[in-house]
């Protein structure tokens, strides 16, 4: 498609030019150089963005609650398996809070925050991949959804070649550039944006029929949203970093340090580690506050007369 190139092949040329490695060597693959982007997103970028807190990456899932369960598993797409927030939802749609306990509280009849029994409690608490509703009484006879805000970690990258671009839609139908050859309808896809800020629009999606002589894809439901120059991948990789543009040129120096590591270009790599030193900092300049017209101040939420802390007081709710 026409346009400013984001994908991971935009990627391998920038990291070139950086240490000047030539076409010829036999060093570094194409494949080795996606190899460390990945490793780079993981352990250096996607620490950096989560940092700042500036909800970057945050999604939304609703999960209805079911009579008798109290456990409810976490977002497997989430960042280090964490939660951004959980609320409830009424059948209005309206969000209810639904504070974090620690399982010390729940564990006696009596707790260390009152001489008001645990069953004046309500909230979750987490356990491994899971969270668990307490008390039982809210999963009785349950009205409500728990809604997970969680940052959906980006996809793992993978080349051009392993993904397909969108050039035509009819309904379900969407004609596409290329399909590998490894693709089956065996397997869930994920549409990722082709424009910044590269989201996905929808992950693990269904297809029903793989046609590599038209080259059309056919999905069980495409979301409605979708338009030419996206791309599809496999459930869980993207051809594109799902990271803020600004952030592809310091990806690309990360990893062309990791490369000058395996060249033992000692001088040149100092250089290029300072460079990308430098770089962190006006990130991080970048990426907060979000909206800088309106910065915010910290409130302290969850303490002993916070809001939801005990049913009937303040903002509690009782069932």
């Amino acid at each position: 498609m026409a346009g400013i190139d984001y994908t991971t092949d935009s990627l391998i040329d920038s990291i070139k030019r950086r240490i000047t490695l030539p076409d010829a060597q036999n060093l570094y693959e194409p494949e080795d150089l996606i190899a460390f982007m990945g490793d780079e997103m993981s352990s250096t970028i996607e620490p950096l963005i989560h940092s700042v807190q500036q909800d970057y990456w945050v999604n939304r899932v609703d999960v209805p609650l079911v009579i008798g369960q109290t456990n409810y598993t976490l977002p497997i797409r989430g960042v280090a398996n964490g939660l951004r927030l959980l609320t409830l939802v009424d059948p209005g749609g309206n969000e209810i809070e639904f504070p974090l306990l620690r399982p010390e509280n729940t564990a006696s009849t009596y707790n260390w925050l009152s001489p008001y029994s645990t069953s004046t409690l309500y909230g979750f608490y987490m356990e491994d991949d899971h969270i668990v509703v307490f008390p039982q009484q809210v999963v009785n006879n349950p009205v409500m959804s728990v809604r997970f805000r969680f940052e959906r970690m980006p996809s793992q990258l993978c080349a051009t070649s392993e993904a397909a671009q969108i050039t035509a839609i009819a309904g379900n139908i969407v004609t596409v550039n290329n399909i590998p050859t490894d693709w089956t309808t065996s397997l869930t896809y994920d549409l990722i944006n082709g424009q910044p800020a590269f989201q996905s629009k929808g992950d693990s999606l269904v297809v029903t029929l793989l046609n590599t002589g038209t080259f059309q894809i056919t999905f069980t439901a495409l979301p409605a949203n979708a338009v030419v120059g996206d791309w599809i991948a496999v459930a869980g990789t993207s051809p594109i970093p799902q990271i803020p543009y600004q952030l592809f040129p310091f990806l690309a120096q990360a990893v062309a340090c990791k490369c000058l590591e395996g060249l033992a270009d000692t001088q040149v790599l100092q250089t290029s580690q300072q460079k990308l030193a430098m770089m962190k900092e006006d990130i991080l300049k970048l990426l907060q506050p979000r909206d800088m017209g309106n910065v915010q101040t910290v409130i302290n939420r969850g303490g002993l007369f916070d809001s939801g802390q005990f049913w009937g007081w303040s903002g509690g709710v009782y069932w």
